[in-house]
């Protein structure tokens, strides 16, 4: 017996064969749609949920005060140290024109 040899098929076992293929790949056809409207449904929900967020409206007043309380608190320490500001803002200016003209 040679190492090669080959055990006789029939027809009926190949047609079996070819059948239990193509059962195997319609069951994974149906499981990949399964999770992928899985996936869809939980990313739709996902979108959704942050769409109509309610607390929106709370986040954007809440960032609103707290941009002029900080607008506010630098008027108020550029009044309190006009000297540290101007020097502040030389230094801020001599810098930029650094960056512009260096190439």
């Amino acid at each position: 017996m040679s190492l090669f040899a080959r055990k006789s098929t029939t027809r009926e076992d190949i047609e079996h064969e070819i059948h239990s293929l193509m059962s195997a790949l319609d069951e994974l056809k149906h499981s990949a749609n399964r999770d992928s409207r899985h996936r869809l449904a939980s990313l739709r929900s996902r979108a959704e949920s942050l769409w109509n967020d309610v607390h929106l409206d709370e986040h954007y007043a809440d960032l609103s005060r707290k941009t002029r309380e900080a607008s506010r608190m630098a008027k108020d320490c550029a009044r309190e140290h006009p000297l540290s500001t101007l020097a502040l803002a030389a230094g801020a200016c001599a810098l930029i024109g650094y960056l512009v003209t260096r190439r």
